[in-house]
């Protein structure tokens, strides 16, 4: 059964509001209903036949309502993930994608709060999954590997915006040997992608260079990531006045986004592999290569097309600043 806060998710998007619209109409405070949809607080039930009636939701939500337990899963999952923590040995493939899913609301709450604000719940999630790879079966320890490695990935990302750079280096190699135990293209490459990022950030093009080539390798990869990182390929090659091959590869990196599957069939670590996000990427390639009325408009045109809740998103803040840049 689908939980409350996964179905009001649903809801509220098929219904194109933002979470600060749908809250100024209920009315809450947005991290509240932030919350609601992570699982991570009850709203009592008047609040919840609100939202049912703002979302036309002909009774689902209220449905829903009595099944909400504490944690962000619902109570059938809840249980199953207490269970499995009890005895590990027992770790299956559906506690994975139950441990999963959390993880996917909580990249959504990212977007709309920061990254401090969700680091505790990665870092629990950690924590039990850790245990999941230690004590699982043979059959299942890839999945369960490739999971951790998913997670080491996203700590790593959020030590980010806190220039946390030793950290961040830290889960991110983490998550590149997980990912290789586990044969896990898709998190191998995100996990060098994200390493070349940093190390941009940090100015350091040595490395992002390397990072970068590495990272586009594996062509089994998801076109969202080899979008992602082709941009990112180009943006370093700029920055080191290679400028021919940047701007083939930053062609090519357009021609892709036109060859994108609809937002439904991404892979639920990958929902930002969308036209809007890489506009942002476009931008800042243009930047590096001195186009900067060109990377304005780009940015700009990024942050009008993105969901509401995207634009004030704290890894959206170079997008911003970039968009305002005279």
């Amino acid at each position: 059964m689908e939980a409350f806060g996964t179905a009001l998710l649903r809801l509220r998007e098929e219904r194109g509001l933002s979470q600060r619209a749908l809250a100024r109409k209920v009315p809450i405070s947005q991290p509240t209903l932030s919350k609601y949809e992570a699982g991570l607080q009850r709203p009592d039930e008047r609040i919840a036949a609100r939202l049912d009636e703002l979302l036309d939701a002909d009774g689902v939500l209220l449905e829903l309502w009595p099944t909400i337990g504490t944690g962000p899963l619902n109570a059938e999952d809840e249980e199953r993930l207490n269970e499995t923590g009890k005895r590990p040995r027992l770790v299956g493939t559906t506690a994975l994608d139950s441990l999963a899913s959390v993880l996917a609301s909580v990249r959504r709450l990212e977007d709309e709060t920061c990254a401090n604000h969700v680091i505790p719940m990665i870092d629990a999630q950690r924590d039990l999954a850790r245990q999941f790879t230690a004590e699982a079966r043979s059959a299942v320890r890839p999945a369960a590997e490739g999971l951790l490695s998913e997670l080491e990935q996203y700590r790593g990302w959020l030590a980010i915006p806190g220039r946390q750079w030793t950290q961040a280096q830290k889960h991110l190699d983490r998550a590149a040997v997980l990912a290789m135990q586990a044969d896990d293209p898709l998190r191998l490459s995100t996990a060098l992608s994200f390493s070349a990022y940093a190390a941009m950030r940090r100015r350091d093009l040595n490395t992002a260079d390397a990072l970068s080539e590495a990272a586009r390798r594996d062509t089994r990869v998801h076109i969202g990531l080899r979008t992602y990182e082709t941009y990112q390929r180009a943006e370093v090659l700029a920055r080191n006045d290679a400028r021919a091959d940047a701007v083939r590869l930053l062609t090519e990196a357009d021609d892709m986004v036109d060859h994108l599957p609809p937002t439904e069939e991404l892979p639920p670590s990958g929902y930002w592999y969308v036209p809007s996000f890489f506009l942002g990427q476009r931008a800042f390639v243009l930047r590096a290569l001195g186009d900067k009325s060109g990377a304005r408009q780009a940015a700009r045109d990024s942050l009008a097309e993105m969901p509401a809740e995207w634009v004030t998103s704290e890894w959206a803040e170079r997008r911003r600043e970039l968009a305002d840049a005279s």
